[in-house]
């Protein structure tokens, strides 16, 4: 629902749908699908991840403005289709168009998902298109924090945080040796366990 204010309007809030149903489109045509849905006046959502690669070697771009902005969903060949906005003529609507291979079911039922699913799978997709070095500022980490390795040959190795770079790498000092040793790492790869004083 768009609106437009006007002066000494109140802004009335969108309704959140109870539960979103699934519909099943061939994987990679999932922009094609919206453009007939916008041509008909159907709502529906999918949700997509935006990549930066390398121009020549297709890795990741380490700055967003050196490389090509790569659009993908996020869940190929699923477009979300609120309950409330489904009726039979809707339905009908949506099987017709090219590139629909049929609501999603499981076993006779037809597969949804809750509000509640939904608000976790926007929250999903809202995490991996925020730059990494934002991602840190809204975990938090702090120079001299204890964290916990969680992914890669240190995991659940425990260790103090001795720096952190704008490309979500990590300097970690790790207790679990004699004299301690300091590892790179992803930001990915660490979870936090509770501040420390620095020491």
């Amino acid at each position: 629902m768009n609106m437009q204010l006007q002066r000494g309007e109140l802004l009335a809030a969108e309704p959140v749908p109870s539960c979103w149903y699934l519909l099943d489109v061939y994987p990679g045509r999932e922009r094609d699908v919206m453009r007939w849905f916008g041509y008909y006046g159907l709502s529906g959502w999918y949700p997509l991840e935006i990549t930066y690669v390398k121009r020549h070697g297709g890795g990741p771009a380490r700055k967003p403005h050196l490389g090509r902005r790569v659009v993908k969903p996020l869940v190929p060949g699923l477009i979300f289709i609120p309950y409330e906005c489904l009726n039979d003529a809707i339905a009908a609507r949506m099987l017709s168009i090219p590139h629909v291979d049929g609501f999603h079911r499981i076993g006779e039922c037809m597969a949804r998902l809750s509000a509640a699913d939904m608000a976790k799978l926007r929250d999903i997709e809202a995490y991996l298109n925020t730059p990494r070095s934002e991602r840190r500022q809204r975990g938090k980490l702090s120079i001299g924090e204890m964290v916990r390795v969680v992914d890669g040959p240190f995991a659940s190795f425990v260790g103090r945080l001795e720096r952190l770079d704008s490309k979500g790498r990590l300097t970690i000092l790790l207790d679990a040796f004699k004299r301690g040793v300091s590892v790179r790492m992803d930001d990915t790869q660490v979870e936090q366990i509770g501040s420390t004083p620095r020491g």
